[in-house]
């Protein structure tokens, strides 16, 4: 049987996870000049912090309703998985770099590799070319492109959550929690889509006065992290 968490369990989880992907971050922005590779690998790491930091978040809705604790432990151990619902924070606010976007290789997020995952294990490890019986160190084995597409995402991303978490941490934090983990495990669970979410999130807020209040400090503390990141960089 999987293993059931507690508030208290979860929050230290959901912070943790939150920190050490904006601790990654830090590592990789201090690493980009000497060690690129590194810092591709360093990023990706840190996205799949933040993608275990939604899957904590989605988790404190089951500590008032009856689920099953192996969806969370599930999601725990896929690291694909994790590197892909960090990329559901965007729906809750439609932060995205674009690396080059007036260039031939316009990407936001999205790997050039087959999987997100290949990313680390091309950063971190010496591979070897069957095609050219060649063996393939990471920084010959990494395009500068990547580094910054990963590295800006992880950015983008990092943003977001850390606003979140400074919204829920706001008042009641078990109230907070457990009322916006409705939210945030319908994103990992359902299929929507970015136009969706006004709709979504107006609906939550007629509720009460209570989920109004919660709705407009989440979206108070979202704004303000979307005009720091517009200060800094060109986003769409």
């Amino acid at each position: 049987m999987a293993p059931s968490l507690d508030f208290e369990q979860l929050y230290s989880g959901y912070s943790k996870s939150v920190e050490n992907a904006m601790a990654l971050l830090d590592a990789a922005l201090k690493t980009w000049g000497d060690h690129p590779a590194v810092a591709l690998g360093l990023s990706e790491l840190g996205q799949e912090e933040l993608g275990k930091s939604l899957s904590f978040l989605s988790a404190f809705y089951f500590l008032e309703h009856g689920a099953d604790w192996a969806w969370f432990w599930d999601s725990w151990r896929s690291h694909q998985l994790k590197a892909h619902r960090a990329f559901l924070y965007e729906l809750f606010s439609p932060l995205r770099m674009i690396v080059d976007p007036d260039g031939p290789s316009r990407i936001a997020g999205s790997s050039t590799r087959p999987d997100i995952k290949h990313e680390k294990e091309a950063a971190f490890y010496v591979d070897y070319s069957p095609s050219d019986g060649k063996f393939v160190s990471p920084g010959d084995n990494i395009k500068p492109i990547e580094v910054a597409n990963r590295t800006g995402t992880l950015l983008c991303l990092g943003v977001t959550a850390l606003a979140l978490k400074s919204a829920l941490d706001e008042g009641s934090k078990e109230e907070n929690y457990i009322a916006f983990s409705e939210l945030a495990i319908r994103v990992c669970s359902d299929e929507i889509y970015q136009l969706d979410m006004p709709s979504i999130m107006r609906q939550f807020s007629s509720r009460s006065s209570y989920h109004a209040a919660l709705i407009r400090i989440v979206e108070e503390c979202l704004e303000r992290s979307q005009k720091a990141m517009c200060s800094m960089s060109k986003v769409t």
